[in-house]
């Protein structure tokens, strides 16, 4: 049964993961083409990661020792907190582009560069456009990995840099198990701060081979790819959609070959929702490919893991999600905190804090995000969160609930230091500067406050985490907000220097927005974690004007910026308070893009939609409600939809505040049939461990 299936999807050998023509030897059309050896099995050529790691086991007693105990520490994280599902933020991990070129079409564009990184953002986020080509069998666990990437801005030396460097070299070509390209000595390039950046060398290989990328704790640490199969409209016309750096950049963070690497239905990947898969494949298979009785649905030879050509590779799954993750938290956290994405500030010292993924620390912040969703503020309500840097709901009554703040330092050279004041606030889409963080509203509860201040030193390029103690309070006192009683606010504040500034690039002011978005060294969190259920999800937000003088507000409903959009997940519905909807009539009763349902309550239509405008009194603090609803369309499988609500002031259309609702999306269940489901990894049975294989992962 496993040797057929294994024919069969090799039954296609002139479509195959090794560069050239496979039906035997012919003579370049031109001196700068690559001459394929007659006896050169191109199948064999996708990756070399494999042949590498075994070499290095049979080899290197301290490799086998660190393998073990690399997998160890992966299997305790994901054993902590691989039933969180997806993380909320985004990791991004600066990348430098190491070009190797002795012809002058080894010597890639600039432009070719760049489609590669936008190929490995669109496939480890799910945002490629033949996602939809997941069979639907599949389409439950495939994911998005929350991870992106960009070409860095700060080199070695806090020199500026595109993130390429160009080496014109004397060797003509490598094979599969030479290091050269890899240092200057060899003719290559020296690797820039591993533990900082994510090193790739595009460069020729004469053997055939596509690229070959390194676990974690082998000694040559990156990813090698041949310059032919590098970029989107690379020189191959096989591989010319980038994957195989997608395929190489899995293993760089610690993915297996989705068949384990042993073709007797024995081996794993050690992930769960990746069925048992007796081989590699090879061309364009047709689905289903039916392996180590793993029928009627197969193989899952379109995960970027498999040997396929790139135009038959696009998905990850949950499972290779939560590994990767598992491995940034655990082997890889110095890209973290990296500062390869900050431009340089030279020689002056610079404590700031990320309001945004893509945030670099210029002010002001230029970003289209909103600045209430900064990663560098979480919660965590187990005293986890080094270990866990991924935000959570707070629990009151937790008697270890933390907030951490990073705190990082653009300069050069040397050390700066500040105080870093850290406050709550009942969350709001309108909060103010300095009420209510400073515990001046108590009506109808104590509204905000100080959770505690501390000092900070941070080395020049470093980042700190401090940790902060904090009982949230009680959501009793909130009951009059509706389903928003828990939810609150975050505001942390880098102060280095005296009052009135307090080492403020731009004076504060009553605007909260502006304060975060001009200064650096303010940081803002206002996120709510919504776990999905079948039947949707209640929450909702404040509204509210802190100001001294009646406000008009609009607010506005839209899928969050660089995510998957909301609306194709599923449906908004909205319950304004009867505080909310007399002051929405006395307006005028205006709305765009909602269908009203009786008397009181909304159905959201569109993106952009809003309700207003809202004359609102000072002092008024009234509760919307919302229902998210999924529907029978949900392509995304695993991963996050997030909304944004926000409230703009209706004359100016300028933010004053909001709130984002994050939607994790649980993997959906793959059963193998006719197997008992037993308790399992993530609430469902693989097809791997229903068979009983050791180890299943």
């Amino acid at each position: 049964m496993a040797a057929q299936a294994r024919g069969a999807a090799k039954a296609n050998p002139r479509t195959t993961r090794g560069l050239g023509e496979p039906q035997g030897p012919r003579e370049p059309k031109d001196p700068q083409e690559p001459y394929w050896p007659k006896d050169l099995d191109p199948r064999r050529q996708r990756c070399g990661t494999l042949e590498e790691h075994r070499r290095l086991l049979r080899v290197d007693p301290e490799y086998r020792w660190r393998r073990r105990e690399i997998e160890r520490d992966i299997q305790e994280w994901t054993a902590a907190f691989g039933k969180e599902g997806a993380r909320t933020g985004l990791i991004r991990i600066p990348v430098v582009v190491h070009v190797i070129w002795h012809t002058a079409t080894e010597n890639i564009s600039d432009a070719l560069i760049q489609s590669q990184i936008d190929v490995l953002n669109e496939d480890f986020r799910r945002l490629n456009t033949d996602a939809s080509l997941v069979p639907s069998v599949f389409a439950g666990v495939a994911a998005d990995c929350r991870i992106e990437f960009a070409l860095a801005v700060r080199g070695p030396g806090c020199a500026v840099t595109t993130g390429i460097t160009r080496t014109n070299t004397a060797v003509t070509g490598w094979t599969r198990n030479q290091t050269g390209m890899m240092s200057a000595a060899g003719g290559g390039h020296d690797p820039w701060d591993d533990t900082k950046y994510l090193n790739v060398w595009v460069c020729n290989y004469t053997d055939g081979l596509l690229g070959k990328g390194s676990f974690p704790g082998m000694p040559n640490q990156g990813v090698r790819v041949h310059y032919r199969a590098f970029g989107s409209g690379s020189l191959d016309p096989t591989y010319n959609l980038g994957r195989t750096m997608t395929h190489e950049v899995g293993h760089y963070l610690n993915l297996n070959h989705i068949w384990g690497d042993e073709p007797a239905c024995t081996g794993s990947d050690n992930v769960a929702d990746t069925p048992n898969q007796a081989d590699e494949h090879y061309g364009t298979p047709s689905f289903p490919q039916v392996s180590c009785s793993n029928g009627p649905n197969g193989d899952m030879f379109m995960n970027y893991m498999d040997y396929t050509d790139d135009v038959a590779m696009f998905m990850f799954t949950a499972g290779q999600s939560e590994r990767m993750d598992a491995t940034l938290h655990t082997q890889r956290t110095g890209l973290l905190a990296s500062d390869g994405l900050v431009p340089s500030s030279g020689a002056v010292n610079d404590l700031w804090a990320k309001d945004v993924s893509d945030d670099n620390g210029v002010e002001p912040d230029a970003s289209a995000q909103p600045m209430w969703i900064s990663d560098d503020i979480w919660v965590r309500n187990d005293n986890n969160g080094i270990a866990n840097q991924d935000h959570q709901n707070p629990e009151h009554g937790s008697t270890t609930t933390s907030v951490y703040v990073r705190v990082r330092n653009r300069g050069c050279s040397g050390s700066a230091s500040g105080t870093v004041r850290l406050y709550w606030a009942k969350a709001s889409t309108g909060l103010s500067w300095p009420a209510p963080w400073d515990g001046s509203v108590t009506a109808p509860a104590l509204m905000g406050g100080s959770i505690g201040a501390q000092p900070v030193s941070v080395t020049a390029g470093e980042d700190e985490i401090l940790a902060f103690p904090w009982g949230p309070p009680d959501p009793a006192d909130y009951a009059a907000f509706g389903a928003d009683r828990g939810h609150f606010c975050l505001l942390a504040r880098i102060e280095t220097g005296p009052g009135p500034s307090f080492g403020m690039t731009t004076p504060e002011t009553g605007d909260l927005y502006a304060n975060v978005q001009n200064n650096n060294n303010i940081v803002w969190k206002n996120i709510t974690v919504v776990d999905e259920v079948s039947d949707g999800r209640q929450s909702s937000a404040l509204v509210a004007n802190y100001g001294r003088e009646l406000r008009e507000v609009r607010i506005v409903f839209r899928s969050a910026l660089g995510e998957h959009p909301f609306f194709d997940w599923g449906q908004l519905w909205i319950e304004p308070s009867r505080e909310l909807l007399r002051a929405w009539k006395k307006g005028g009763g205006e709305y765009t893009g909602l269908e009203p349902v009786g008397e009181d309550r909304f159905r959201v239509l569109e993106d952009g939609a809003f309700l207003g405008p809202i004359p609102l009194d000072a002092g008024v603090v009234a509760s919307l409600g919302l229902r998210f609803v999924p529907t029978a369309k949900q392509p995304y499988g695993a991963g996050i939809v997030a909304l944004d609500v926000t409230q703009l002031d209706a004359r100016t259309d300028e933010p004053i505040g909001g709130q984002r609702f994050a939607l994790k999306l649980r993997p959906a269940p793959v059963l193998h049939p006719d197997r008992p489901n037993r308790p399992g990894a993530i609430g469902w049975i693989s097809p791997k461990q229903a068979l009983g294989c050791t180890p299943c992962g």
